[in-house]
Order: structure tokens, then C-alpha cells, then sequence
């Protein structure tokens, strides 16, 4: 009776590993599976590559003043305000863009390029921003994002080129007026940090300048 007993065990035994064993293989190989099946996010999207947004076929990674200067001259823009004693210079767009009407570009303290800005002047022209959308994106290809609506409201597209350069495209609401800026990201912020700190600096000494009268 015991040698029965043993028997039976010994083969249900041999019956259940191998069925145990090949479930656990199966699992392994589904588990596997899911894990190669889905891409890392790195391989889903592709930036554009830096170094290619241009001003006046001026690279806009980090150029100078001087440099843009000269280039901005020989397109024939006329100088509106001009000079080292302004982060902007200030030009009237004469015919070189359709629709622009100023072009104003902005520098650091040290004189590198920051960001250039061209205005389309326009009063409920609901149009113009597809339009200035769909030129730069015949240059530059499809934004990487657009947020509004064409007919009403704030409308902003983006392109970025790795992560020193943009553009941006703005119009506001209610005025239609379309903004197209060229942006060298490090100097802009930069720019941005020396134009609040010297406000910052002019309440200070005005404040300082009025302690005495009281």
C-alpha cells in the first residue's frame, strides 16, 4: 500500500513540473515582449537642428552687434534708431518683407544678438497671422506648435531649433497686429535680466536722489 502511495506521488510529481516549468517560460516570453515593443520617448520626436535660423543670411547661434549691423545695412533697411546707448535698434522695414513695417532688433549688454522682432501692423486683419505663420513655414517647415484660433483670440506658434534658438509668432487680441521674432534663447534671457535689473537700478537711484527732500 505505501509502495502505491509513493508511486502516485512520484508520478503526479513528474507530470506537474514540466507544466509549471513551460508556464513560467511562456510568461517569461510575454513579459519580454511587451518590454522591446515600446520605443523610448528620446526616438519618438526629432528637433530641428541648431544653427539654422538666419537673419539677413546672418547666423543667429551668437553673432555681434557690428556684424547684423552691417548685414541689416546692406539690405537696406533704414535706421530709425540706431546705436550703443540702446539694447534695440530700431529700423523701418522698406519693402523687404510684405506687411512688416518695423523691424527692431535687441542685444546684451556685451552686443549679442538677442532677438530681432519684425510688426505687421494690421486692424481686424484676422488673416495676416496664417499668412505669417505659412511664410515662415515655407522656409522653416510646420511650427512645433500652435496655440489659438485663427478667427478669434490670441494666436502663438513655435519653432525651436535644439535649444538655443527659436522663433515665436504672436498675435494679441483685440488688436490683429502679428509679432514675428527671432530669438538667440541664452542672450534673450540675459537680455530680458539686464533690462529689469537696469529699471530696477533707475527707481533705486531716484528714490536715493528724493531721500533728502523730506
Amino acid at each position: 500500500m505505501k509502495n502505491y502511495k509513493l508511486f502516485f506521488i512520484l508520478g503526479a510529481l513528474i507530470i506537474f513540473i514540466p507544466i509549471s516549468l513551460s508556464a513560467c517560460s511562456k510568461n517569461s516570453k510575454i513579459n519580454n515582449k511587451n518590454k522591446t515593443t515600446h520605443p523610448k520617448p528620446s526616438t519618438l520626436t526629432k528637433s530641428k537642428s541648431s544653427g539654422r535660423l538666419k537673419l539677413f543670411s546672418v547666423s543667429l547661434l551668437n553673432p555681434n552687434r557690428k556684424t547684423l549691423e552691417n548685414a541689416i545695412q546692406k539690405a537696406g533697411l533704414i535706421p530709425i534708431r540706431t546705436g550703443l546707448n540702446y539694447y534695440c535698434d530700431i529700423y523701418k522695414v522698406n519693402g523687404q518683407l510684405t506687411g512688416a513695417s518695423k523691424l527692431y532688433v535687441c542685444y546684451t549688454q556685451n552686443n549679442k544678438f538677442a532677438n530681432a522682432q519684425y510688426v505687421f501692423p494690421a486692424f481686424m486683419n484676422t488673416r495676416l497671422v496664417k499668412r505669417v505663420i505659412t511664410m515662415v513655414s515655407d522656409k522653416y517647415g510646420k511650427p512645433d506648435s500652435i496655440n489659438g484660433n485663427y478667427s478669434l483670440g490670441d494666436v502663438t506658434a513655435y519653432w525651436h531649433f535644439g535649444s538655443n534658438e527659436e522663433i515665436k509668432i504672436f498675435r494679441g487680441w483685440p488688436t490683429t497686429s502679428v509679432y514675428l521674432n527671432l530669438r538667440n534663447i541664452p542672450n534673450y534671457r540675459k537680455y530680458l535680466y539686464e533690462l529689469h535689473k537696469q529699471k530696477e537700478d533707475k527707481i533705486a537711484n531716484k528714490a536715493k536722489s528724493q531721500s533728502g527732500a523730506f
